[in-house]
């Protein structure tokens, strides 16, 4: 199995050097985009999006370089869309409809469409977009290399292009980031950081 080039605990590191580039993953993007995350979070995922925003936000106000993908902010929007929906069952517990029904309410896919403008826009705000082809070359060489890494498709592409792109310093939550050689992961999660 592969391992990252570094482990930084975020909540400890302090950037002296504002040029220095940052890639934000999904979980991270989602955290600080998403004004209604804090709606349909337990207690327990606010506390651990909190290391990040404030990492993110510190990044932002020293005016740090900071990257992600079209692939990072497909899935945000995925995420951003099921979440409305878990909103939308928790206020009316009586409807017992689907995903597919949910896109069908005018007044509910109005409110989806601000909520994902807001979030693409603040996204756009901070960030630069690396707009890359994910081919079918590249899923080959995820399987092939499958015994190396524990990353998803998704993750296995997005951080392939990081390493072409040399964006190698990477926010994440996710443990499976420690496995993708080059890359300088920047975490808070505390499996990571207790090995």
């Amino acid at each position: 199995m592969m391992q990252c080039a570094s482990i930084t605990d975020l909540t400890t590191f302090a950037s002296i050097n504002n040029k220095k580039e940052f890639f934000l993953d999904t979980n991270v993007l989602y955290w600080y985009s998403y004004p209604r995350f804090t709606n349909v979070s337990k207690p327990h995922d606010k506390q651990r999006a909190t290391p990040y925003f404030d990492f993110v936000d510190k990044l932002v106000s020293d005016g740090n370089p900071l990257y992600t993908s079209v692939y990072n902010i497909t899935e945000m929007l995925h995420v951003i869309e099921k979440n409305e929906f878990a909103l939308y069952e928790l206020n009316h517990p009586e409807a017992n409809w689907s995903i597919k029904d949910f896109r069908k309410i005018p007044h509910e896919r109005n409110q989806m469409k601000r909520n994902l403008s807001t979030a693409l826009s603040n996204v756009r705000n901070i960030c630069t977009i690396l707009d890359f082809n994910f081919t079918y070359n590249t899923l080959e060489q995820f399987v092939n290399n499958l015994q190396n890494h524990r990353c998803d498709t998704f993750d296995y592409a997005i951080l392939q292009n990081c390493i072409k792109e040399n964006k190698l310093n990477v926010i994440s939550d996710d443990s499976d980031f420690s496995t993708m050689d080059q890359i300088h992961l920047y975490t808070a999660n505390a499996a990571l950081l207790t090995k």
